[in-house]
């Protein structure tokens, strides 16, 4: 081949080249290409734990072991935000990625929104109204959680909060705030297994969902009187029960209302429920105080049934926990809480646990990122 031939042959390819780079790229309005806008943060926890105490009788489940064991808590998040400068609207999503080792379906919430001038729009799995916007004893608890805490959330614990859908799929509004309230709901068309998002948000609803059309509302109030802070919410939840397992067919509906109040760093926190789920009810309280200075925390929170028909056969658990945490240096945490339960599982434990009262304890070293 001759040097003419090579150098025409060369020109032709590169021209051939020329011409494609100068024909535009057709892309959608609204297409990003990976690594571009909106903004992309990382974030999320790594927690150690110790633990131990009389887990079995607390679950009543003599499975459990009652000496010092280990364990993590780890979650990876993936946080999209961007905003719209023509119309002020802001937009993203979360990720948010179950990280420990033995963690196979490891996704726990994931969640898209719009929020502008009118409120807040949420479309994923996300928790509803009624678990976003409770404000009880667990509210103002410091340590891990008090009643709502890692552990030490006895079979009392979960009793005294309203049955929620979780994480299931929803779409979740939220007004803005006028005037320091805001009104709020949720809606899950499917929910797999009542008080539960599993089986629900990854595949389509199979026909034997425990529950249907359930909807959530609140009313948020946050503000402050005399330089007195108050937080307080009444929210709600009804749904249609599909042949729950548990439950069985009929009517699911409950409420709560709680405050807390926040004065120079001591607060007070408490709530009413109740909740009818099918042919089962129930009535709780919860109550808490708490103090903060500098990076110390300190409370105790309180949640106990004070009626039961059909939840518990008429036992009326509790659970009393003492919390504190420390911020060792920025986004480190040392925190910990001891409960003193009592499921009032007498006479006749069903589960067969030693015994239905008695102590368990956690401390956590927490790294937020």
């Amino acid at each position: 081949m001759t040097l003419r031939k090579i150098l025409l042959g060369t020109t032709a390819v590169v021209g051939v080249g020329l011409t494609v780079a100068a024909v535009p790229t057709v892309v959608g309005a609204a297409e990003v290409k990976p690594g571009g806008y909106p903004d992309l943060t990382l974030t999320g926890f790594a927690r150690f734990r110790a633990h131990g105490g009389e887990i079995d009788d607390a679950r009543l489940n003599n499975a459990f072991s009652r000496d010092l064991d280990f364990s993590n808590d780890t979650e990876v998040h993936v946080v999209a935000r961007a905003k719209d400068e023509r119309t002020g609207i802001e937009y993203g999503g979360t990720i948010e990625f179950e990280a420990d080792t033995n963690s196979t379906a490891n996704t726990d919430e994931s969640w898209l929104f719009v929020r502008g001038g009118f409120g807040e729009v949420r479309l994923g799995d996300e928790d509803g109204v009624a678990h976003d916007s409770e404000v009880g004893g667990n509210t103002i608890a410091a340590g891990t959680g008090g009643i709502d805490g890692s552990v030490i959330d006895t079979i009392a614990t979960p009793v005294v909060f309203l049955t929620n859908t979780d994480d299931a799929t929803k779409i979740r509004y939220y007004t803005p705030s006028f005037g320091g309230f805001q009104i709020a709901v949720s809606y899950t068309p499917q929910d797999q297994i009542v008080g539960s998002g599993a089986a629900n948000g990854d595949a389509l609803a199979t026909k034997g969902v425990e529950a249907q059309n359930v909807v959530d509302g609140g009313l948020i109030y946050k503000g402050e009187f005399a330089g007195v802070g108050v937080l307080a919410s009444v929210v709600g939840i009804t749904g249609d029960l599909k042949g729950s397992s548990v439950f069985g067919d009929g009517s699911w509906h409950g409420w709560q209302a709680g405050a807390s109040v926040d004065l120079f760093g001591f607060k007070v926190a408490g709530s009413y429920g109740d909740e009818k789920v099918a042919d089962a009810d129930r009535t709780w309280i919860t109550a808490g105080a708490a103090y903060g200075i500098g990076p110390a925390n300190v409370s105790v929170s309180f949640g106990k049934v004070i009626d039961d028909n059909g939840f518990w056969a008429g036992r009326k658990p509790y659970n009393l926990v003492f919390s504190a945490d420390y911020a060792l240096m920025p986004g480190l945490v040392l925190a910990g809480d001891v409960g003193f339960f009592d499921n009032s599982a007498r006479p006749g434990r069903t589960i067969g646990a030693v015994g239905d009262s008695g102590w368990q304890a956690v401390g956590r070293l927490g790294l937020a990122f």
